[in-house]
């Protein structure tokens, strides 16, 4: 996101009628009738101007529905923003409370002695653009994994699949056959077709800890996913470096053929 744009996004987030326009679309799309109503103390012709404004700036998308206008949120430029203003911090903050963290129950170096390597918090950033609906790359992303995420990528000998139980608790799990196999991580959360939110380390070498949150956002009639992968561990910029890629071909190949080809 360019200077001039990020600052049209923070001057359309700055009023509170328009901050309130987009917590009732967040829920779900309204017509401009719907949003006029929600916001009495305004005439319609200002309610106009105001989603006319986060049109402009493309926080709305407005689609004509015969006498009907329908308006979405569009939430890529907020997480441009975030992923500008607010991420870096984020994960400066994560590295100064694991160190709380490990001071407090470990004691000075002790992790890294006993893993025997430096320790160092990891980030895997991805997104690609898909030519579906968010409910069917939704669908191909969680109802089996195992048909877009295989070899190489599965560890297993004489595998089954690769498998997820989509509840809180519930394991990203390889299935080896006969009661074997190997959990990858565990949902910590999901909300259907927005994110997943799984933790665990994924199988990378030396990691010891992680998560990964995949995250779904309206692009027009397509879908954006949205890969944010974090690992903490005696992690090497070589094993980083593959995972990367391993990721980009999983998400930017596989899934994304996936979907667009049943979505066609």
């Amino acid at each position: 996101m360019d200077g001039e744009r990020s600052d049209r996004v923070w001057h359309a987030l700055r009023d509170p009628t328009r901050r309130r326009l987009l917590d009732l679309m967040r829920a779900r799309s309204r017509t401009t009738g719907e949003l006029c109503a929600a916001v009495p103390a305004l005439s319609r012709v200002n309610v106009i101007k105001h989603l006319k404004l986060l049109e402009d700036v493309g926080l709305v998308r407005v689609e004509p529905r015969g006498r009907e206008r329908w308006n979405h949120l569009q939430v890529v430029p907020l997480q441009e923003i975030y992923e500008r203003w607010i991420r870096p911090f984020e994960a400066h903050w994560a590295g100064r409370l694991w160190r709380v963290r490990e001071l407090a129950e470990e004691g000075v170096g002790a992790m890294s002695a006993t893993i025997g390597e430096p320790v160092r918090l990891v980030h895997v950033d991805q997104q690609v653009r898909i030519r579906a609906g968010r409910d069917r790359v939704w669908e191909v992303l969680t109802s089996d994994p195992g048909a877009w995420w295989g070899p190489p990528y599965v560890a297993g000998e004489g595998r089954v699949g690769l498998r997820l139980d989509l509840r809180p608790g519930g394991a990203l799990w390889e299935d080896w056959g006969d009661g074997q196999g190997w959990t990858w991580g565990t949902v910590r959360g999901f909300r259907r077709p927005d994110r997943l939110h799984l933790s665990g380390t994924f199988m990378m070498p030396g990691a010891v800890d992680g998560s990964a949150t995949f995250d779904l956002l309206d692009d027009g009639g397509g879908t954006v996913v949205r890969l944010r992968q974090t690992a903490l561990g005696a992690v090497t910029d070589e094993v980083a470096a593959q995972w990367g890629d391993g990721w980009a071909d999983l998400l930017g190949v596989r899934l994304k053929e996936m979907a667009e080809r049943d979505a066609a």
